[in-house]
């Protein structure tokens, strides 16, 4: 079905089309995507030719040996696995009511911290008695997360803090977070029990982007944070660990983050004054949770309040 605003005609991409478009896209190739979507190679191309033709955009750029995404496509492919994998949570929830107990997924959107483990904890609990359940753990950063939330296509969504965001619902997680700096271990800030603002004057640091976004942070420094020496910045911390271990500077980061293959090369030592963030879970506000994420919810809430009782 094609919809028409005003005079504008949009084009009408069903789900069938958008897997069309998707397969090509990983694939890389018109008659492998053709072969895995047990079409033609005539039909498939026929129904690319007519999307791209009524988005008014090119979406390949077809090449000897494959195809490649123009940047209208990269852009596309995106938004596409989003309404495929939300399409797809949609029909196994109302589906899928038969046999008791909760179904269906959840889609969880995490920030690195260890305090994921109590989500990881509570996801455990809750299959146990419900097996159909299915958890989709996606990792990144706050910025992305966010977005996914506001979009729909994460259901909650692990943050670390320390602020909060309008237009969601809030739970917060009985883990509190230091920050300061990933070193070498023979740098001469490893040293160091505690790093001060003039210990980390004029060293090469290396920020994840959410950081640098911080004003908490330059407040801490004494300083905008443009005026510091950002040599690299990262989205995940286990690049920011290679980073570091090269040489290449020292990653402000939370406790917790370096990973063990690092550990006798890369060490944390903490801010003084003490800069800390709470880690939370959040959803929309007045959202409609399904029936499972809501039970993950409901779960945490219920094992944060038990921890607070002790």
């Amino acid at each position: 079905m094609t919809l028409i605003a005003g005079s504008a005609k949009l084009p009408a991409m069903d789900l069938r089309i958008l897997r069309y478009f998707l397969a090509v896209a990983e694939e890389g190739n018109i008659t492998r995507a053709a072969r895995r979507l047990h079409v033609s190679q005539p039909a498939l191309s026929t129904q690319l030719a007519a999307l791209e033709d009524e988005l008014g955009q090119k979406l390949f750029v077809r090449g000897p040996r494959g195809t490649t995404l123009t940047e209208k496509g990269i852009a596309l492919k995106r938004r596409a696995g989003d309404l495929v994998d939300l399409a797809g949570r949609i029909e196994t929830e109302i589906k899928d009511k038969d046999g008791g107990g909760l179904s269906g997924a959840v889609s969880i959107g995490a920030g690195e911290t260890p305090a994921f483990r109590f989500v990881a904890r509570a996801a455990h609990e809750l299959h146990r008695g419900n097996p159909r359940l299915h958890f989709s753990v996606t990792s990144g950063n706050g910025e992305d997360i966010l977005a996914h939330l506001r979009e729909g296509t994460f259901d909650l969504g692990v943050l670390v803090g320390p602020g909060r965001y309008e237009g969601f619902d809030y739970l917060t997680l009985p883990c509190t977070h230091r920050w300061g700096l990933a070193v070498r271990n023979d740098s001469p800030l490893a040293a160091e029990k505690r790093i001060s603002p003039g210990d980390a004057s004029g060293v090469p640091l290396v920020c994840s982007r959410q950081a640098m976004a911080k004003e908490f942070l330059a407040g801490w420094f004494g300083c905008a944070f443009g005026r510091l020496n950002v040599v690299a910045s990262y989205n995940l911390f286990y690049n920011a660990a290679v980073l570091v271990e090269s040489g290449m500077g020292a990653a402000v980061c939370i406790d917790g983050m370096i990973p063990h293959e690092f550990a006798e090369r890369v060490v944390f030592r903490p801010f003084a004054p003490a800069l800390a963030s709470d880690v939370y879970l959040a959803w929309r506000k007045n959202a409609s949770l399904s029936p499972a994420a809501k039970a993950l919810v409901d779960a945490l809430r219920k094992d944060v309040a038990a921890r607070g009782d002790r």
